[in-house]
């Protein structure tokens, strides 16, 4: 595994050595994944272990249920999905 080092303010980081039981790298870790998984969602879709990945990290429980659609149909409702979503976003900005 490889490793990154973070910087950030003095004063946050004052804070997090105030709750030390929090495994910060863990939550860093995740809002990293989440983030790059949204976004290659957006642009070109997720395979279905990415997908596991991101329901994992956004703490979503699988059912252990094999998905009823196969996977370019999953990816392309995504696609759709967050289409939708931006031309929601889109619209409230001109608003």
């Amino acid at each position: 595994m490889a490793n990154i080092t973070l910087s950030i303010p003095e004063d946050l980081y004052r804070l997090m050595k105030r709750y030390k039981s929090i495994n910060w790298s863990e939550i860093a870790r995740r809002a990293i994944v989440r983030e790059i998984l949204y976004r290659k969602a957006r642009d070109e879709g997720l395979t279905l272990r990415e997908l596991g990945m991101l329901l994992d990290v956004s703490g979503i429980p699988l059912t252990g249920e094999r998905p009823t659609l196969d996977e370019g149909e999953l990816q392309d409702r995504l696609r759709r999905r967050e289409r939708r979503r931006m031309e929601g976003l889109r619209e409230g900005v001109s608003s």
